[in-house]
Formats: C-alpha cells, structure tokens, sequence
C-alpha cells in the first residue's frame, strides 16, 4: 500500500471584510489569511487501511465514478461522506484530471484535533491534504495552481489551503510543480478564487475556541441585512462578521471580552468564529497570558479549549513548541 503523511494546517483571518453578495448567492471577500501552527493529521493512501491502524476510528465511504473513497475518522460531529470537505476535494482532484482514469480505493484516515465549525477552515485543511496527497501519490500530474483551481470548486477556502499546506509541507512535497510560490500568508479575494501571496505578520498567537459551533450562512445573512454604511471595509485587526456572532452567540462575546482583559496587542475572531486570536510580538508576554488563561481565570469555563502557538512561519525556528489546554 502506498500512503504519505501530512499535517494539514489551520487558518487564521488578521482582517476579513465582505465586500458583496453575488448574483449566484455568494460573497465576494477581500481578508489577509495566514496559516496556523495548530493541524489535523492526515494519511493518505491508495488501498485500504489495515484493520489494526483505523480501528479507533468511524469508517465513511463514498464513490466517484470507479473510484472508493474510504474516509477514516476519529469525530462524531463531522458530516457524511458525501459531504465531507475531504471528499469533495478528492472528488473535483478528479474532475480536473482531465480524462486520467482512477479507479479501486482511495483510504483517507484524519485524525481530527481542530475543532469543528470554528471560523479556522479545519475542513478545509483536510481538503487540501487529500487533494495534496493524492496528488503526490500518483505522480504529481496537476501543478499547485491547477489544485487551486479545482479547490476552489470544493469550498471558498480550499485553495489558500492549498497554497498554505503545501509551504507546511513543503519537505514532503518539495516535487510539487509550484511549489516555490506557497506561502503561509496570502490576500484573498472574490469568492476565495484569488489567493495572492504576500509577507506574512509573524506572531505569537492564543487561539481560543469556546466549545460551540456558528453557522456561517447566518453570519452571511446577518451582513447582507446590515446598511451600506456599516459595511465599508476597514483592514487589517478587523472583522466585519464578529458584529453578528458576539451578538448571537454569548460564548463568543465572553470569550472575546475575556482575551481583551489581558495584555494582547490586537484580540480578534477568525472567520465566522466563534475562535478569538490574540496576537502578541513577543514569546514571554503570550506565554505569560496564556498561563494566567489555563491556570486561572480561564479554567472555569467548561469545555473553552486554548492553545499557545505561531502564525506566519513555516517552522519552529526559534524552538517554539506550541501549548494546549481544555477546560471540563
């Protein structure tokens, strides 16, 4: 059986404006994305899995044409197959092959360690594993920009998922035809078809997630519903969807009043949320935070979960490890 292994990397939004509601029901964006030490791990292989390494896991299968798409995962909250974000990349990897048959079985094991529904596009992540390492499995036939193109068809945002995992990555893809242009931060636009590498703002990061899901199409309709005036983009360290989820969601709001408590330089939601970021330049004072969070006046809250980590680097340099916690 042959397989490849790889993280697939978490998002984070340091601004997000919406700039229009399309004809076809979409939004056009315009957000600065960066990618997030915090991933999901992935195996990808062609074949089956042996009893033995998928048996703590939820077997969900599906077809595409001649194709078997086996999904192996560790959660009861993710969808069905055929709703997968995993399996929809897999599906339009082989819409793009343009007429290069694949047949038999496709395994694709996630252990899932993001949270779900949090504004951080875990799901799309794993989209973009699957599509990255079939890929590479079968010899590399589509170039970088080719998956993005077809990422797109997935979900808004696979293809900076794409861009990002593969510079996550990059040891384990270093054969992948462009991959000198991935990167961990990109200006994305459109509908998330227009991912433009940029230098990232390197960081150290709280993520913060308060246990709860937020629906994105309602955070969508809330905006649509907002006047023309209070809808003008306004830039980096702002996020015109937190409007609607701290209103609807209290969990959010706590959690977000709770991070601007601390020292932070800028605290703001990734996404539709209900994830907060707190952003710091320096190591001892996010540590510091991150401490008084988890040891203090954090810990309390049931079932908020934080970690400590980076955004913007491609590697832990410095020898920063990143930090996790869970509240019961």
């Amino acid at each position: 059986m042959e397989y490849i292994r790889l993280n697939t990397y978490a998002k984070i939004n340091l601004s997000l404006d919406v700039i229009s509601r399309r004809d076809d029901g979409y939004h056009n964006i315009d957000s600065l994305m960066q990618a997030v030490n915090m991933c999901d791990e992935m195996i990808i292989a062609i074949g089956d899995m042996s009893p033995e390494s998928v048996a703590d896991f939820t077997c969900q299968e599906a077809s595409i044409e001649d194709l078997t798409v086996r999904l192996y995962i560790n959660s009861d909250t993710l969808p069905p197959a055929e709703d997968n974000l995993a399996y929809k990349g897999i599906r339009r990897y082989v819409e793009a092959l343009n007429g290069l048959s694949l047949n038999g079985v496709v395994s694709v094991l996630i252990d899932k360690r993001l949270p779900v529904a949090a504004g951080i596009a875990g799901g799309s992540g794993n989209a973009a594993g699957a599509m990255l390492g079939l890929n590479a499995l079968i010899g590399y036939p589509l170039t970088l920009d080719e998956l993005m193109t077809a990422g797109c068809k997935a979900g808004a945002d696979v293809p900076f998922s794409l861009l990002m995992n593969a510079a996550m990555n990059r040891n384990v893809l270093k054969e992948l035809d462009g991959i000198e242009i991935a990167g961990t931060a990109a200006q994305v636009s459109g509908i998330g078809q227009y991912v433009e590498p940029v230098s990232p703002v390197t960081r150290y990061v709280i993520i913060a997630n308060p246990g709860i899901g937020v629906s994105t199409r309602e955070v969508y309709e809330a905006i649509d519903s907002l006047p023309e005036e209070q809808r003008q983009p306004k830039g980096l360290w702002n996020n015109i969807m937190e409007r609607y989820t701290l209103e609807a969601y209290p969990e959010a709001k706590e959690l977000k009043e709770l991070l601007n408590s601390l020292n932070a330089e800028h605290v703001l939601m990734s996404g539709s949320g209900p994830t907060m970021v707190a952003y710091y330049t320096t190591a001892e004072a996010a540590d510091t935070d991150f401490r008084m969070l988890t040891g203090g006046i954090g810990k309390d809250r049931t079932n908020w979960r934080f970690w400590l980590t980076e955004t913007g680097k491609e590697s832990n340099n410095d020898g920063f490890s990143v930090k996790g916690a869970e509240t019961t």
